[in-house]
């Protein structure tokens, strides 16, 4: 489907030409390193004749999953990586859907939206160079957010021009021919392209892979959680991708961690090896541990008891976990449905007037100490409800 007119020759410019090319190719080998983008499988096209390179920007994407590249423009190897890489998550996103029929390309506003979206995520998947022009920081909100933003309030001046193609749409809807078939889904298979690459670099800060490319070895059991956790809820691999689970029965006996506990400044899960949980356990018991280091609760506590402070963490965050039905909840954790919709801070608010001075029920680390821990380091019985907390703690106060 090439809407290519001729090919490339030699002739004035063509030293210009070649160096341009050279850092082309450099560039679009940064952005093949990442697996989940070279997962996308997009084609290239640098012909000077193809009605779709850009008159002064330096990429556009199109519907059909082609990349148009300006043969002649000069830049750093590191801004193509940038414009090669924002292109392809034009793709990603959605932003350009294969589709047979009429295609009404998109407006300005929609334009800049996802262009803005697609600079966002650069910051935190960052591939290549940004131009030193761009912004530093993006709004909130979803591509259809802000594009309703600014059809009604006016377009910033300063993301006006986010894209790669400088003034020109650096997006092109194209018409997929009736005959060519089942049509790409290019936003499921750059999910799936994502959750991989997510999964193998936590695989790779682990030891167990020694390249993104690479055969992982055996898993241990929360090795197998914590790549599930990545896999499926992979807007929070970001989350996971910082920590390192440090699996040592020694360190986990000398700081009394019974099954876990996590410091989020250090980024460190500490893990008991030695205890025996099913899989469906151990993707609970990891994802409350980052939930922890997710929501702050060590830098929210304040003022607070610490440790009582952790206890309505723990309320808050296994009230969500059973809700989204992450795992299964281990036997003795601090679970009341009657909690459901509080913070940390309210819940403490309940628990704290009656009970700061009682510390016996049992967190992850175990009974009368958190597992949130302040610093780097080196069996639980039935559930336990709000009630119950009460009546064991007043009963051991008598």
């Amino acid at each position: 489907m090439s809407r290519t007119g001729g090919g490339q020759h030699k002739g004035k410019g063509g030293k210009k030409r070649d160096a341009a090319g050279a850092a082309y190719s450099a560039g679009l080998a940064l952005v093949r390193a990442n697996p989940a983008l070279r997962a996308m499988g997009l084609s290239h096209c640098r012909d000077e004749n193809c009605r779709l390179v850009p008159r002064d920007g330096l990429v556009r994407v199109d519907s059909e999953g082609e990349v148009h590249a300006h043969p002649d423009r000069l830049a750093a190897p590191g801004t193509w990586a940038w414009a090669l890489a924002h292109a392809t998550l034009h793709v990603g996103f959605g932003h350009v859907p294969a589709a047979t029929g009429e295609r009404e390309q998109p407006d300005r506003f929609d334009l800049a939206a996802r262009c803005v979206v697609v600079n966002r995520f650069l910051l935190t998947f960052p591939v290549g160079d940004a131009p030193e022009h761009l912004p530093t920081s993006y709004p909130d909100g979803d591509e259809e957010q802000l594009a309703a933003r600014w059809r009604r309030d006016g377009l910033p001046t300063v993301y006006e021009r986010c894209g790669t193609a400088d003034s020109e749409p650096d997006q092109i809807l194209l018409t997929w021919p009736k005959w060519a078939g089942q049509l790409p889904d290019w936003q499921l298979a750059f999910a799936h392209a994502l959750a991989g690459t997510m999964s193998a670099a936590m695989d790779m800060a682990g030891g167990r892979r020694d390249s993104l490319d690479g055969e992982a070895v055996r898993k241990r059991p929360w090795e197998k959680a914590l790549s599930w956790f990545i896999s499926s809820y992979p807007l929070l691999g970001g989350i996971a991708s910082g920590m390192r689970i440090i699996a040592k029965a020694d360190i986990a006996h000398a700081h009394d961690i019974a099954v876990a506990a996590v410091d989020a400044t250090a980024g460190e899960i500490y893990i008991n090896p030695l205890r025996d949980f099913e899989d469906e356990e151990w993707r609970f018991i990891l994802a409350h541990e980052m939930l922890h280091a997710a929501l702050r609760h060590g830098d929210r506590c304040g003022t607070r008891d610490p440790y009582l402070f952790n206890v309505a963490a723990d309320y808050v965050i296994n009230g969500w976990l059973c809700e989204m039905q992450v795992g299964t909840m281990p036997e003795g954790l601090l679970y009341d449905p009657e909690l459901k919709g509080l913070s940390a801070e309210e819940v403490y608010d309940r628990i704290a007037g009656d009970l700061r001075r009682k510390r016996r029920l049992s967190t992850l680390r175990g009974k009368g100490t958190g597992d949130i821990l302040s610093g780097p380091l080196g069996a639980p019985g039935d559930y336990v409800d709000l009630d119950e907390f009460y009546r064991r703690g007043l009963g051991r106060g008598l």
